[in-house]
C-alpha cells in the first residue's frame, strides 16, 4: 500500500504535534515539596533561611502560568544570588537554628535578598520590550538593505527585473 505524500506544512504540523505530545510539563510541585520535606531533618537552619529569603521566588513559581516560566527564572536566579553569600556564611560558620533566625531578622540581609528579587522582577518586565525594539530595528535595517540591493539590481539590469511574469 502506497504511503500518502504529505505537504511540507502537514509534515511540520505533524512534527509539532509529536513534539508537543512527548514534552514533559516540568517539575511537579509535589516532588519539590517531598524533596524539601526530606531535607528538613538534616539541615533545618538552611531550610529556614532558604524558605524565608526565597519567598519572592516561591511566589513567582506559584503565580506564573504557561509552559515558559521566565519570571521564576529571573526572580529565582537573582534572589538566590542575593541569598547565597548569607547561605555560605551559615554553612561555613555557625550552622544552628539560632543563627538562621538571627540572619532572617537582619534587615540588611533581607534587603539584599528581596532587593535582588526585585531586580529580577524588573528584568522580567523590561526585557520583552527591549528585545522587541531590537528585533524591530534589526528587521527595519534588513528591509532598508534589501531595498538598496533591489535598487542596485534595477539600475544594473533595468526595469524588466521587477515586472511580474504570469505563468
Amino acid at each position: 500500500m502506497a504511503k500518502k505524500k504529505l505537504s511540507a506544512v502537514e509534515q511540520a504540523k505533524a512534527a509539532a504535534a509529536a513534539k508537543k505530545g512527548g514534552k514533559s510539563k516540568g517539575i511537579n510541585k509535589g516532588v519539590v515539596l517531598v524533596i524539601l520535606a526530606a531535607l528538613v531533618p538534616f539541615s533545618l537552619p538552611t531550610v529556614v533561611l532558604v524558605f524565608f529569603t526565597m519567598l519572592p521566588t516561591l511566589v513567582a513559581w506559584v503565580i506564573e502560568k504557561g509552559p515558559n516560566r521566565y519570571a521564576f527564572l529571573c526572580v529565582g536566579g537573582l534572589n538566590f544570588a542575593g541569598v547565597f553569600p548569607y547561605l555560605f556564611s551559615l554553612w561555613f560558620g555557625v550552622h544552628t537554628l539560632d543563627e538562621s533566625f538571627r540572619m532572617i531578622t537582619d534587615p540588611v540581609m533581607l534587603s539584599v535578598a528581596y532587593g535582588c528579587a526585585g531586580i529580577g522582577w524588573g528584568l522580567y518586565g523590561m526585557m520583552p520590550p527591549l528585545v522587541a525594539s531590537y528585533l524591530a530595528g534589526s528587521s527595519q535595517r534588513r528591509i532598508t538593505n534589501l531595498k538598496a540591493a533591489q535598487a542596485k539590481l534595477i539600475e544594473e539590469w533595468g526595469e524588466e527585473v521587477v515586472k511580474k511574469q504570469t505563468p
